[in-house]
């Protein structure tokens, strides 16, 4: 056979291996990198640029993988140690903070009736003291219209992070006397902000938004309380037994902001 006719069938050969529409592409580095967290990726970098978890369920996930992988000896760098350690830390504070705020709803939404109808008596009572001032009926009206704000303010701003302790229970005489002191400690408390401007001296001269904004920022208020309270959020105090809670259960479907904002326009 020819030279020439051999190289053409050779040729011929080639192209339909390869074929006209086979081009080789340029190489390129990332296709040689492997998967974050594959097989063959380094220990430790599964949670590298990874956003911190957004539930109390992820956060213990991601701290079981943690101490799991710290309990084994595979003989991990010390920094890789140290990073472990430092966000396992992170995670737990991040738990506490899901948790509270996880509770914090539960008690907007189970104590929002009973200090919607304690705020709408003492707005009844601040009325009729007013009323009484004006026509000069009684010298002492100012004294308890100081107190029915310091109440108006007690049920507007109380925190959701502490269970609610009711300010007119059905039989005060049930009431266990620890309950009373930690109510006039919490009393104190926000009579103490109102004289620091941390809270208003008149809650019904504040706007929505305000009010709002008083709640989100009020920290003094909210340390007082807790230090007082101890995060205790098992249940009311006196709050259950007060006679308005019959009128809770039709108002449970409304949001405790909203109910408040509906009531005080």
């Amino acid at each position: 056979m020819p030279k020439l006719e051999r190289n053409s069938q050779q040729q011929q050969k080639q192209q339909r291996q390869n074929g006209p529409y086979r081009e080789t592409k340029p190489y390129d580095q990332k296709h040689r990198q492997h998967k974050k967290g594959g097989k063959n990726s380094k220990r430790g970098n599964k949670w590298d640029n990874e956003e911190l978890p957004t539930s109390v369920s992820a956060c213990n996930k991601q701290l079981r993988d943690i101490n799991r992988l710290l309990s084994k000896d595979t003989g991990l760098p010390s920094t890789k140690k140290v990073e472990f350690a430092r966000r396992a830390k992170a995670l737990n504070i991040l738990k506490e903070q899901l948790t509270n705020t996880r509770s914090n709803k539960a008690n907007a939404t189970r104590y929002h009736g009973i200090k919607f109808f304690e705020r709408k008596k003492v707005l009844r009572k601040l009325a009729q003291a007013e009323k009484k001032q004006q026509q000069g009926e009684s010298s002492d009206e100012e004294k308890n219209i100081q107190e029915l704000l310091v109440n108006l303010n007690y049920t507007t701003y109380y925190p959701d992070e502490i269970k609610y302790i009711s300010l007119y229970p059905a039989d005060l005489s049930k009431t266990p006397p620890e309950v009373l002191e930690k109510q006039n400690l919490i009393r104190n408390a926000i009579r103490l902000a109102m004289e620091k401007h941390d809270l208003p001296k008149d809650p019904r001269l504040v706007s929505v938004e305000d009010r709002k904004a008083v709640r989100k920022n009020n920290r003094t208020l909210l340390r007082t309380v807790s230090s007082v309270h101890g995060h205790d959020n098992t249940g009311a105090d006196s709050g259950d037994s007060s006679a308005t809670d019959q009128d809770e259960g039709n108002e449970s479907g409304k949001n405790d902001s909203q109910v408040e904002d509906d009531f005080f326009e």
